[in-house]
């Protein structure tokens, strides 16, 4: 596997190394090629109140976000790549024409597994938040790789450390694809579907095939 992330050195990255399993290491990450996955450690961040973001970096907007973790944005935006994954670049003018090709944007599940009493437990990160003006969850497949902004050489993503967004946040790696997401006032965290805070759990990339 073969990485080609902007403009940017491979140098730059830790080696992609293919463990006895068939898996891939990947610094923190471990990438399943044939599932078109991977997975790596977080801490859950917060469970209650407005939330921007479902996973950040932990130098991020940690006080906005469901999630955090130690793997940068530029590592999920690799990972992304390497599993064939297109940034969808045209995600905010399409926003902005309220195009429906928003609703054909290939979206990429995300899920949240921790073991708690000897159980594990295992949830799609978009029930974790629910719209406190209708009551609902994001959709399945809700987000979808939009890639960040790139000013002079600078991955945005990286400087601010977002990753996923659940409110529209164009520096981020991955956006919602929710209409309703255009507000940082809508989407609050549901605790009942959500493990303690500062509980250690697993964030797995589902892939579309």
């Amino acid at each position: 596997m073969k990485i080609a992330l902007l403009a940017e050195k491979t140098s730059e990255f830790p080696p992609v190394k293919k463990t006895e399993s068939g898996l891939y290491q990947f610094g923190g990450i471990l990438i399943d090629k044939e599932k078109k996955s991977f997975s790596f450690q977080a801490v859950c961040n917060q469970t209650s109140g407005l939330v921007e973001y479902a996973l950040v970096h932990q130098n991020g907007k940690t006080h906005e976000s469901l999630m955090r973790t130690d793997i940068s944005p530029r590592m999920i935006h690799a990972c992304l790549l390497l599993l064939k994954e297109k940034p969808e670049y045209q995600f905010f003018a399409y926003l902005e024409k309220n195009s429906t090709k928003i609703s054909q944007a290939r979206g990429i599940d995300i899920v949240v597994e921790w073991e708690q009493n000897g159980t594990l437990e295992s949830a799609l990160i978009h029930t974790m938040v629910t719209n406190q003006n209708d009551n609902r969850e994001l959709n399945k497949h809700a987000f979808v790789f939009t890639g960040s902004k790139v000013i002079e050489g600078t991955y945005l993503a990286q400087m601010d450390g977002s990753i996923v967004a659940i409110y529209h946040d164009s520096r981020a790696t991955l956006n919602s694809r929710d209409l309703q997401s255009h507000s940082d006032d809508v989407w609050i965290a549901n605790e009942q579907r959500m493990p303690p805070v500062d509980f250690p759990v697993t964030i797995r990339f589902q892939l579309q095939n």
